[in-house]
């Protein structure tokens, strides 16, 4: 079986710092596009998309869906029940985009990761999409020993200290909000120091892509 081949992290709307907004128009979304300014033809048809979280968590309640193709928005609106969500849109092979507020996500496996996979779309394939949040996360060269739970996740946007936390035992941190352009600052647990510089200094990683992993590297000295 060919693997689905997941579309770049590319339109700025897409980005958790815009997803409140993305989340509050979402049902205007799905009326705003015109016949006359789609590139797509054809008569719509009720299509369905189920979201599944990788990890077995529920999703996040604000969780949105959107069709595109291109840089247009053929249809977007919130997940109902079982992360199931349907709309009317033109068949076709269209970009399924996935978008929350509260928890940045991206397609599961996507490689780049995105937020975005391209599918074909029509109302006799259902079309299921498998789902993930994205972390900080402490790679831990000598083995997985827990870490404790002194360190410290800051996260920086323009002049806004946005909300942080600490690594969890498997030196993973979920944030609420990661913007592109932001500023991921980590201050390792007690008896762990970074790999590449071997000092336990902060150190800050930028966001260059909101759906992939921010990574550290740490080590026991």
């Amino acid at each position: 079986m060919t693997a689905r081949r997941a579309s770049l992290w590319r339109h700025p709307v897409l980005t958790p710092g815009y997803a409140a907004a993305i989340a509050f128009g979402a049902v205007a979304l799905s009326s705003v596009v015109v016949a006359s300014q789609s590139p797509v033809t054809g008569k719509p048809e009720r299509v369905t998309v189920t979201l599944v979280e990788a990890s077995g968590a529920q999703l996040p309640d604000d969780m949105t869906v959107q069709i595109r193709h291109g840089s247009t928005v053929l249809a977007a609106d919130g997940i109902v029940t079982q992360g199931r969500w349907s709309a009317d849109v033109p068949p076709g092979d269209h970009e399924v985009c996935v978008v929350s507020s509260t928890t940045p996500m991206r397609v599961a496996g996507s490689d780049p990761a995105s937020a975005c996979i391209r599918e074909r779309v029509s109302a006799d394939t259902p079309t299921k999409v498998t789902v993930e949040q994205v972390r900080v996360v402490a790679d831990r060269t000598d083995g997985d020993d827990p870490l404790p739970n002194d360190s410290k996740v800051t996260i920086r946007y323009a002049q806004h200290v946005l909300p942080g936390g600490a690594l969890d035992p498997n030196g993973q941190f979920t944030p609420s909000e990661l913007p592109l352009n932001a500023v991921v600052c980590l201050d390792p647990p007690t008896g762990w120091r970074f790999t590449d510089t071997k000092t336990r200094d902060q150190q800050c990683q930028p966001v260059t892509n909101p759906a992939a992993d921010v990574l550290f590297r740490l080590e026991k000295p």
